[in-house]
């Protein structure tokens, strides 16, 4: 598998025979001049090389690169699973529950800590309805990647206390803002009982302003098993869902709860 770990090991590998070739061949004239001229522009390359896979690959959750985050199962089940990223907010969060609940679905929240002040009823009543609520750190901050890593738990840990206020359950699903995952958030998440949640699809509802043109990318890219990343802070968020469900029903698709399709628990 490809991982931060054997790619770490394998630079270091070059690294160390990039430098015993040009201490050695060089210095016995076994190599050109132009190998022994140029090696220190060889090992700039390597380390851009490694710097860049490491840092372009955090953005990649379903890498697995940093840490292995769960995006999707193995099935030939026509099932999948709905997620919701940035709430609670008020009206839009409210519109979707009332959805879920008239088509007697289960979907999982992932939470913003500081947005549920002001919206504990909203965090209530998902629970009431059985739906699954997730850690979404505190401030899903620009900068939490950049967080040392005490701070980066400060936040997790935070949000999981409020949450476990209102409902009485501390939560064991823990989705990284904008789902990025760097060596130091690694680091904290294995010192922690959660789950990484990841998704296998993308529904850039955060960008496409049309829910029918959203809900036939999400068809497109459907396989059995998947993870479906949506957003209820969304104005559209609620027309996106009533299409897609609608749209999952025609292709015969069952919405199932995350943990059912996980086979994972999702508090502590």
């Amino acid at each position: 598998m490809f991982t931060f770990r054997r790619i770490t090991l394998l630079f270091f590998i070059l690294l160390f025979v990039m430098n015993f070739v040009r201490y050695i061949g060089c210095r016995y004239d076994w190599f050109s001049g132009h190998f022994c001229t140029n090696t220190y522009i060889y090992i700039i390359i390597l380390f851009a090389l490694y710097i860049g896979i490491s840092v372009g690959m955090s953005f990649v959750i379903q890498s697995g690169y940093h840490y292995k985050a769960l995006c999707s199962v193995k099935t030939t089940r026509k099932i999948c699973s709905l997620t919701f990223d940035d709430g609670p907010q008020e009206s839009q969060t409210q519109a979707i529950l009332e959805i879920l609940q008239r088509e007697k679905l289960q979907a999982t929240f992932f939470l913003i800590g500081e947005k549920i002040t002001g919206n504990e009823e909203i965090v209530r009543e998902m629970k009431k309805q059985g739906h699954l609520i997730g850690n979404h750190a505190w401030q899903h901050s620009p900068w939490f990647d950049f967080l040392p890593g005490r701070r980066m738990k400060e936040e997790i840990v935070r949000t999981a206390a409020v949450i476990q206020k209102i409902t009485g359950e501390s939560p064991i699903l823990f989705r990284p803002p904008y789902g990025v995952i760097v060596p130091v958030l690694n680091r904290v998440l294995k010192r922690l009982p959660y789950h990484v949640i990841g998704w296998n699809i993308r529904s850039f509802d955060t960008i496409k302003k049309d829910p029918e043109r959203v809900a036939r990318r999400i068809i497109k890219k459907l396989k059995p098993g998947s993870i479906i990343l949506l957003h209820d802070h969304l104005q559209l968020a609620p027309d996106i869902l009533e299409s897609l469900i609608a749209r999952l029903k025609d292709h015969n698709y069952q919405i199932i709860p995350l943990t059912n399709l996980l086979d994972i628990d999702a508090y502590a």
